[in-house]
């Protein structure tokens, strides 16, 4: 139940990709953490698991991160979504179940990758991914704002990777890093998949054998992929396998012990050649460094003409409902159903909003050379554009999807007065993610 257009409730079958939890546990000797990357849309009903493997491992729950790579064609249960009028409560005690076993499954990774602690060497670099793009069509020739492609817009690219490598030398992970919703498969869609990030994970463990591959999403909220919103799981594995060549050549390229070219003389040959061969000149930096916040932002508040603006879009929705029932088109019906449901929930959202200040937890996690900021929700790409352009670490992710208080989208200000998907559901004010990235800037001084 993850798309309103969607007329299907059961699934006929299971990605090959397959759908994954995948833990790293990182230590110095002195304090531990827990990274987790799971095949889900939202982290919510995952987040019993840190206190479990808190308590199994000793690791301080608030130095347990679960991030989600944001799957729409991954089981969940919501009831704005689907067929409408359809009664979801048969399937709860099965969801119960289901989130309950994928809890189990993530406690376990965890004390699993603690018990298998071994030395390392981690390094990371900047490349350039190609299979996203803007998502906010702007409105145009009458029509309102929409989600789809739109090229003109904003859209980061930056593909971070992190490589970390037994002390042999042999790779242990890698860790991709890219902003892109997970939107490929969509309401037709009758397979349970992790979308593009499951096949790109395999191109890079196939890069890497023995390797485990993780993907932590970015700042993805106003980012989706170049070609979605199909039924073909074939669109996803390729956007995948892209991005999957594009991460591990990366990661190719990554040294994760300092190597330099050492000039060891000249050689008679045909040419007369210099001796130049790289060699290993010591390890880099593999301190730890963490800093988590709870940043107070501003919260969203509706003008009484916003709302009855809404409220006319409602009248509007029930007689183009009524209307529509006439004709016998069951697909035209359900449209309009679910238009008019979209615009409800909305006004119900949009009378519940005083303004009130709202919580988002920020975590700064250092590895080397290597930063990892995380939050809940979906921020824009200008957030973590601006945060990682400001860190002053050779190699910065910023993640969002993330366990912690806050979630939702997290516009910029100058999106708000263009409205659309994103910006009519937001809890943040205007001023939000203005807040939100002076505060995490200033987090960075305390991790050098």
């Amino acid at each position: 139940m993850n798309w309103g257009a969607q007329t299907h409730v059961q699934a006929e079958g299971i990605d090959p990709a397959g759908m994954v939890a995948t833990a790293l546990v990182v230590s110095d000797g002195k304090q531990k953490f827990a990274l987790v990357d799971v095949d889900a849309l939202l982290p919510s009903p995952m987040a019993t698991a840190i206190e479990r493997a808190a308590a199994a491992t000793g690791i301080p729950a608030n130095h347990i991160r679960l991030g989600v790579t944001h799957t729409h064609a991954g089981p969940f249960l919501n009831r704005e979504k689907g067929p409408v009028g359809y009664d979801l409560t048969q399937f709860q005690e099965g969801f119960d179940r289901y989130w309950g076993i994928t809890v189990d499954k993530i406690v376990g990774a965890i004390i699993e990758a603690n018990s298998r602690l071994e030395p390392v060497h981690v390094g990371g670099a900047k490349g350039y991914g190609t299979i996203n793009v803007n998502r906010r069509i702007r409105p145009a020739s009458g029509n309102p704002p929409a989600v789809g492609r739109n090229p003109e817009g904003l859209v980061d690219r930056d593909l971070i990777v992190a490589r970390i490598d037994k002390a042999d030398g042999s790779p242990l992970a890698v860790l991709v890093n890219f902003q892109c919703h997970g939107t490929v498969m969509a309401w037709d869609n009758k397979v349970i998949s992790p979308d593009w990030p499951g096949m790109m994970r395999r191109v890079v463990e196939q890069a890497f054998p023995g390797a485990h591959a993780m993907f932590f999403q970015g700042a993805a909220g106003n980012q989706g992929p170049i070609e979605g919103f199909t039924g073909d799981v074939g669109v996803a594995h390729r956007l995948g396998r892209i991005l999957g060549h594009q991460a591990a050549a990366i990661a190719m390229q990554t040294d994760t012990v300092k190597r330099t070219p050492q000039f060891e003389g000249f050689v008679e040959s045909t040419a007369f050649i210099a001796k130049q061969p790289w060699r290993v000149t010591g390890p880099r930096d593999g301190s730890l460094q963490f800093g988590t916040k709870v940043i107070e932002v501003p919260g969203r508040e509706y003008t009484p003409a916003e709302i009855d603006k809404m409220r006319g879009r409602v009248r509007d929705a029930e007689a183009k409902a009524q209307q529509t029932k006439a004709t016998g088109d069951k697909w035209a019906i359900h449209a309009a159903d679910a238009r008019l449901r979209r615009f409800q929930d909305l006004l119900t959202k949009w009378q519940a909003a005083k303004g009130a200040p709202v919580q988002v937890r920020a975590q700064i996690l250092r590895i080397g050379e290597v930063a990892i900021v995380a939050m809940p929700g979906e921020p824009f790409a200008e957030i973590g554009q601006a945060i990682k352009k400001a860190s002053p670490f050779p190699v910065t992710m910023f993640c969002g999807y993330s366990t912690g208080e806050g979630g939702d989208y997290m516009p910029i200000e100058s999106e708000y007065d263009l409205e659309g998907y994103e910006v009519d559901r937001t809890p943040y004010g205007r001023k939000a993610a203005e807040k939100l990235v002076a505060e995490v800037i200033g987090m960075f001084a305390a991790l050098k």
